[in-house]
């Protein structure tokens, strides 16, 4: 059986769960947006400029936390809610341990780059880095999509082991996004004339993370 309480395990599910819904926001608001050149035009740029910002550094940052080590600072540290942590401190079976392990593993390609990031400009703010305007935290398109699927993977097979039930989490982002996007065109129609402003690029100097 394994070690760790229901409430720690729902805390840790409620991490992944949270960090899946952030990403699936800059997702489907941005990276899969059929009409994310609306939210580009002048008007609206600066608006969504921010929120796009907003939205990646903490999915970014989230996603760093989940793989720090599971206790920090020596004899005195502290105990970080973690992969790690779940791991390390479950007792779980030889054969589950092995495949918690190896999903672990798969994810840190994508994982290793983000923590460079949470160390330099997320958590910190890196002198160097800033004046060098230098990009952090970029990885290969998709790489994202098949860490959440091992992320998934993973929570999955704690809450089974665990609790005998499924990992749950929050899956209508993207009925969301669609059902914001349905009113923001119909407004935009709307309002043709509306203020309009100068075009910004998305992501751009110290915030291009990606």
């Amino acid at each position: 059986m394994p070690a760790h309480s229901r409430d720690v395990i729902e805390k840790f599910f409620g991490l992944c769960d949270w960090l899946l819904q952030v990403w699936q926001m800059q997702k489907f608001l941005f990276d899969e947006n059929p009409n994310e050149s609306v939210l580009r035009e002048p008007r609206y740029a600066h608006f969504f400029y921010r929120l796009q910002v907003v939205l990646q550094e903490h999915w970014l940052h989230q996603l760093a936390k989940l793989h720090d080590p599971a206790v920090q600072g020596g004899a005195n540290g502290h105990i970080n809610l973690s992969l790690d942590y779940i791991i390390e401190y479950g007792q779980w079976d030889a054969q589950t341990e092995a495949k918690l392990k190896d999903l672990k593993s798969r994810m840190s390609s994508l994982a290793k780059p983000v923590r460079d990031a949470r160390n330099k400009v997320l958590s910190h703010n890196d002198l160097a880095v800033l004046l060098t305007s230098k990009e952090l935290g970029a990885f290969d398109p998709g790489e994202d999509e098949q860490y959440f699927i091992r992320l998934r993977e993973f929570a999955s097979l704690v809450t089974e082991s665990a609790l005998g039930e499924p990992f749950v989490y929050d899956d209508l982002v993207e009925n969301d996004v669609s059902s914001f996007m349905h009113a923001f065109l119909r407004g935009a129609d709307a309002n043709p004339a509306a203020h309009k402003r100068g075009q910004t690029t998305v992501l751009r100097g110290n915030h291009h993370l990606r």
